[in-house]
């Protein structure tokens, strides 16, 4: 049975919005809040801008599955591949960042200006990637790209505030639409561009520069949502902004990220490393002191949220979201690296290798259709949440059975877990919106994005780690002896140990080395893959325990599912229903 919760305003929402604006709500303001006009609707106007809100979201991530795709390519044009490790985090940095600076502080200063800066750092990065001759060029566009990215996820919250509160879960669905479709589409565009040795692949940024521009045009014209979400002039805000909070924030993140990075191919005891962690995590640390005992009037992470309700309100939730992600980097670490270990070699069909891109993207489009078409019918949404983390733990955990010859089961595994994903990431960002006032609903935004994008990063490193040592100790117990058996003299088994990674064209100029053993070597380099795999399965089980636990404290949101509309546009008909303008 789920649980149920008064209708009436508990303390500490009555509380929480005293302190961000200094008195409490009339009675009548409440009154309008829980029974909310009938006639509250999404005009079309709405709808047209909640379409250039998910273009203007969608735009800049664009640039993520396509050069994903294609960047080892890329790079190799470029004659640049040792930059490989920084492509798409240098995307992750920038956004972790401006999601939470920009996301809260929407909440002071409005949605739109915001916006519209993030569709015009897009376009110019994605014009820099066009015109791209250098890596360092491609990333300089990609870090402009990550930016906008960080920035246009307030579209992720500017969208369901425009639609009814019980329809907030497919308000968010509807905001990643055309994520969706770019999961889909972007490395098959991407490896098409490829397939001819001309500058196609420059057509990719182009057409996300028209996206990021029509998306600008649309959002000025037609988007004008309140200036002041919290009902503060800007001086007022500009004067109570958490500064401090912010830079600290900022250097602290970006230091944890680089030497995430950095572990990717450097040794964890190089000094870069442990520069790097120690003064990011010291100035994050700094950071959680200074929101926790500061006096600033408008802080990046209020204390009063996180204590809502012993926690259960947003704090569980915001934590579910970090692991849910996690989980979900498992299945977007492990399943390209099987790929490439097991079912996609030089006699591959382009046809053939596109189509298995596909069962890690659509299953996840369809897990999101699923809580759009029956998310209310089922109800219950605590039970909800738990059942879908519990199916994601379950089929991401039996990819652990992997071998290099059971292809057909560890696909139904993946698509089963991206299904499992696709429901419960979007349910757990549902929570996160419900579990503030609306007046910090871009806090809320922003503390979620950073959690998904932080989230990602780490567990994206402890499964690569995986990945990697398992790989490496498998390989020196299995090499040396397939290699020999199969007639390679010795003094060539160090080298082929060397080599065993990269294939049969890698091994084929070894002396001593005959077809027999490639054939060992490669047989046993893929056992020693499906190890490195299977300890990145199982590393992914804590993640998913985790997230397990962390359901069985959520509440109910039942009763804040309720017919209100958060926001009107003001150059719309029912912008006098604004409680602020």
């Amino acid at each position: 049975m789920s649980e149920t919760k008064s209708s009436e305003p508990s303390a500490v929402d009555v509380q929480m919005v005293e302190k961000t604006q200094g008195s409490s709500p009339s009675g009548s303001e409440l009154a309008r809040e829980l029974h909310p006009d009938p006639e509250e609707r999404t005009t079309a106007k709405a709808w047209l801008c909640i379409g250039f809100l998910t273009l203007s979201f969608g735009g800049p991530f664009w640039a993520t599955p396509t050069t994903a795709a294609i960047s080892a390519q890329l790079l190799g044009l470029f004659g640049q591949s040792e930059l490989s490790a920084w492509v798409i985090p240098c995307i992750t940095t920038a956004a972790t960042v401006t999601i939470l600076l920009f996301g809260a502080n929407s909440d002071l200063f409005g949605r739109r200006a915001f916006l519209l800066t993030a569709c015009l750092f897009g376009a110019v990065g994605y014009i820099i990637c066009a015109v791209a001759k250098s890596t360092n060029m491609l990333i300089a566009g990609l870090c402009l790209n990550g930016v906008a990215s960080g920035m246009s996820g307030i579209a992720l919250i500017a969208v369901p505030e425009l639609i009814a509160n019980k329809y907030r879960h497919i308000g968010i669905v509807i905001a990643d639409l055309v994520v969706y479709i770019f999961i889909v589409i972007g490395p098959i565009v991407a490896r098409f561009t490829l397939l001819h040795d001309d500058d196609r692949w420059r057509y990719l940024y182009w057409a996300g520069f028209i996206m990021q521009a029509l998306a600008l045009v649309g959002l000025f014209i037609f988007y004008h949502p309140p200036k002041h979400p919290r009902g503060i002039p800007w001086m007022e805000a500009l004067k109570g902004m958490d500064w401090i909070g912010g830079v600290l924030f900022s250097i602290g993140a970006v230091l944890i990220l680089v030497g995430i990075v950095y572990t990717s191919y450097l040794p964890a005891n190089d000094i870069k490393v442990i520069v790097c962690f120690v003064v990011g995590f010291a100035t994050i640390i700094a950071f959680g002191l200074w929101e926790q005992f500061s006096n600033v009037r408008f802080p990046l992470c209020p204390r009063d949220i996180f204590a809502s309700n012993k926690g259960r309100e947003f704090a569980v939730p915001f934590c579910l979201s970090f692991v849910v992600v996690g989980y979900f980097y498992g299945v977007a670490v492990i399943y390209p690296t099987m790929l490439n270990a097991f079912y996609v070699n030089e006699n591959t069909s382009v046809s053939e290798e596109l189509l298995l891109t596909l069962p890690s993207s659509l299953p996840l489009v369809f897990g999101a259709f699923l809580l759009t078409a029956f998310g209310r019918k089922v109800g219950h949404w605590k039970w909800s949440m738990t059942v879908s983390v519990v199916s994601l733990v379950i089929w991401g955990s039996l990819l652990a059975l992997i071998t290099p010859h059971n292809k057909a089961m560890m696909i139904s595994f993946v698509a089963m877990a991206q299904l499992s994903y696709g429901w419960a990431a979007y349910l757990a960002v549902t929570y996160t919106q419900l579990g503030v006032p609306q007046e910090m609903l871009g806090i809320s935004g922003g503390l979620a994005g950073t959690a998904r994008y932080a989230g990602g990063a780490v567990a994206s490193a402890c499964y690569s780690t995986a990945i990697a040592n398992g790989f490496a100790s498998k390989t020196a117990e299995l090499v040396p002896k397939a290699a020999l058996e199969a007639g390679l003299p010795e003094a060539s088994l160090e080298a082929v140990v060397a080599a065993a990674g990269g294939g049969a064209r890698a091994l084929a100029g070894i002396p001593g080395v005959t077809p027999a053993v490639i054939e060992a070597v490669v047989d046993a380099s893929k056992w020693a893959s499906a190890n490195g795999l299977r300890n990145a399965a199982l590393v992914s089980m804590a993640f998913g325990l985790t997230g397990v636990v962390l359901c069985l404290f959520l509440e109910d949101i039942e009763p804040k599912m309720t017919p209100k509309i958060e926001i009107f546009l003001e150059n719309d008909i029912l912008a006098e229903k604004n409680k602020y303008h």
